[in-house]
C-alpha cells in the first residue's frame, strides 16, 4: 500500500505540473487548468461563510471531503502536491524522528488555531485563508520561484551545451523541444519575489525540526481534513502479537502513533501514507487496515482556553486591522485585470493563487503579485504593471483560470469593452508637450478600432522664436480601455509620458447575458 501511495503522489505531481503547463496562450484546451485548485477544501467553505452558497464548480473539493469521512486525511498523504514535495525534500535531507520532534507535538493545537482564526475574520469580510491555502500556496510557488528557477537553469544548461560542436544539432532540437512544450514564450520575472521566497524558505525550512511540520501544525486545510476524519471507518488494527518495537511510531510521517501506545492510532493526524505497516518487520506482520464499522473518536488536539484565546486574538485583529489607515496613493495603483469582482469581494474572494499572473506571463505579461509594499491584506494579489507589461487586447484568459471567479471568466467581446483604467498624459514628460516634437508611439499601439488617443494639431512656439506645427496626444475617456500598451511602448526609458490609473475602471459582479 506505501507503494501504491508513493506512485499515486507522483501521478497527482505529475499532474498538476501538467495542468500548470497547458495554462498558457492561447490556451486552447478542453480541461480547466485551475481544477487542481478546487480540490482544496477551504474555498467551499469561505464561499459559504461569504455568501451561503456553494458554487458547482467547487465539486472536486465537496468529494475529497465526503471520501474523507470514510477514510480520513488521505488527500493530504495521496494527493496534495505540497506534502509531496515536503516528502521529496524529506528523502534530500532527512528531518529528525519522531523520538527527537516529540517536543512540537503541543504545537497541534495551532492548526485549529489558524483555521478557527481565519473563519472569524472571514466573517469580518478580511481574507487570511488564502494566504495558507496548501494548493494555492504550492501554486504560488511553482509560478513564481520553482518554475522560472527551473527554466532559466534549462535555458542555461541548453545554451552551454550547444557551445560542444559535436552535440551543437541535438542541443538545438532538444532546446525547440523543450521551448514547445515546457518553457514558457520567455524567461518569467516578477515582482516581490523577496516575500514568496520567505515563504519557501519558511515551510521547506520547517522540515528541519519534524517531518511535514506544516502539515502537522500549520495548514488550516489539513485542520479541516482532521475535523472530517473524527468518524471515519478505514483505520489501522494492530494485533495482539505485536512485539512493540515501535518503528511504527519512529516512521510515522504526522506522528499520529501516540508514544509507546503502538496500538492507538490518532484519527485526526493520520493520513493514510501507510508507512506503519510497511516498517513492522515481516516476522511481526502486526498492522492491517480495514473498515471497521464502530469507530471511535480521536479529540483533536483544541482545548477550550485556546479556542477562547484564538477567538478573542482575531476578534482583536479584525479592530486593528480596520483602524488601519489604507495607502490612498498605494491603492489608486492597484490596476486590476478586467472582470474583477469589486475590490472588497475582489479581496474576499481571491486566492492568491497567481494563475492569472502566470497565463498572463505567456502573453501580454502585465500582471505581477503585489508585495509588501502596499497593504498586506492585498499581498500576492495580481495588479496590472504597464511598464512591464500590457493587457492584450484579444485575450480573456485570466478570467478562465481563476478557480474562484475573484476574475470572472468574461466573453472576448464583453472583455475588450470593460476598462480597467484610464490613461493620462504627464505634460511635464511627454514628448510632445515637453520637446514640442511629433511621438506617434501611443497612437500607433492603441488596440481599439477607433482609437483612444487622438491628436490635437496646433502650432507650437519653440524657445528660439520660431514655430511649427505639432500633434498632441489626448485620450477620450469613453474609448479607452486602460489596457496599458501606450504605457508600455512609451519610448521614454525612465518614467512614461503616459499612465494608466484606476480611474473609470469597471468592476462585475456577474458576466452579464450574451446580447
Amino acid at each position: 500500500m506505501a507503494r501504491s501511495r508513493r506512485i499515486l503522489q507522483i501521478i497527482f505531481l505529475l499532474l498538476f505540473a501538467a495542468l500548470f503547463l497547458l495554462a498558457r496562450y492561447p490556451y486552447e484546451t478542453g480541461i480547466s487548468s485551475d481544477i487542481f485548485l478546487r480540490f482544496s477544501p477551504l474555498p467551499p467553505l469561505f464561499h459559504f461563510l461569504d455568501n451561503f452558497t456553494i458554487p458547482g464548480w467547487f465539486w472536486p473539493a465537496l468529494v475529497i471531503l465526503f471520501l474523507t469521512l470514510f477514510l480520513g486525511r488521505f488527500f493530504c498523504g495521496w494527493i496534495c502536491p505540497l506534502g509531496t514535495s515536503l516528502d521529496l525534500f524529506n528523502r534530500l535531507f532527512k528531518s529528525p524522528s519522531n523520538k527527537i520532534s516529540e517536543k512540537w507535538v503541543k504545537l497541534r493545537w495551532l492548526k485549529y488555531g489558524i483555521l478557527t482564526a481565519a473563519i472569524i475574520l472571514a466573517v469580518f469580510s478580511i481574507n487570511a485563508w488564502g494566504f495558507l491555502d496548501p494548493l494555492a500556496i504550492f501554486t504560488r510557488l511553482t509560478i513564481s520561484i520553482f518554475y522560472p528557477t527551473f527554466t532559466l537553469l534549462i535555458e542555461g544548461f541548453l545554451i552551454l551545451f550547444s557551445k560542444i560542436p559535436f552535440a551543437q544539432s541535438f542541443s538545438y532540437s532538444l532546446f525547440d523541444w523543450f521551448k514547445t512544450y515546457l518553457m514558457p514564450e520567455s524567461q518569467a520575472y516578477y515582482q516581490g519575489l523577496a516575500g514568496l521566497f520567505a515563504l519557501t524558505v519558511v515551510i521547506f525550512g520547517l522540515e528541519r525540526f519534524a517531518r511535514r511540520f506544516w502539515c502537522r501544525y500549520i495548514c488550516p486545510a489539513g485542520a479541516l481534513f482532521a475535523l472530517f476524519s473524527q468518524a471515519r471507518f478505514y483505520e489501522r488494527l494492530v494485533s495482539e502479537s505485536c512485539p512493540v518495537c515501535n518503528r511504527c511510531q519512529v516512521e510515522c510521517k504526522m506522528n499520529a502513533i501516540p508514544g509507546e501506545k503502538v496500538h492507538e492510532t490518532n484519527k485526526a493526524e493520520c493520513i493514510e501514507c501507510f508507512n506503519c505497516g510497511e516498517k513492522c518487520p515481516p516476522k511481526a506482520k502486526s498492522i492491517t487496515y480495514r473498515f471497521r464499522w464502530r469507530p471511535y473518536h480521536s479529540k483533536p488536539d483544541f482545548s477550550r482556553r485556546q479556542f477562547i484565546t484564538t477567538s478573542a486574538s482575531s476578534i482583536l485583529a479584525v479592530g486593528l486591522i480596520s483602524l488601519g489607515m489604507k495607502d490612498r496613493t498605494s491603492s489608486a495603483k492597484n490596476i486590476r485585470p478586467p472582470g474583477s469582482l469589486p475590490e472588497n469581494e475582489f479581496l474576499d474572494r481571491c486566492l492568491r493563487c497567481l494563475e492569472c499572473v502566470r497565463i498572463c506571463s505567456s502573453n501580454g505579461k502585465c500582471l505581477q503579485p503585489v508585495g509588501f509594499e502596499q497593504n498586506l491584506l492585498e499581498l500576492w494579489t495580481p495588479v496590472a504593471s504597464m511598464r512591464e507589461g500590457y493587457c492584450e487586447y484579444n485575450c480573456n484568459l485570466c478570467g478562465l483560470v481563476c478557480p474562484t471567479d475573484a476574475i470572472l471568466p468574461l466573453p472576448l467581446a464583453l472583455k475588450k469593452q470593460t476598462p480597467m483604467g484610464l490613461a493620462y498624459f504627464d505634460k511635464n514628460l511627454c514628448i510632445p508637450f515637453a520637446r514640442h516634437e511629433d511621438c506617434l508611439v501611443c497612437e500607433e499601439h492603441c488596440p481599439t478600432p477607433d482609437k483612444a488617443i487622438k491628436f490635437d494639431l496646433k502650432m507650437a512656439q519653440l524657445p528660439d522664436g520660431s514655430s511649427r506645427m505639432v500633434k498632441y496626444p489626448y485620450v477620450v475617456r469613453e474609448l479607452c480601455i486602460g489596457c496599458g500598451i501606450c504605457e508600455h511602448k512609451c519610448p521614454l526609458p525612465a518614467l512614461p509620458g503616459v499612465l494608466v490609473t484606476r480611474e473609470n475602471e469597471k468592476r462585475l459582479l456577474t458576466v452579464p447575458p450574451a446580447v
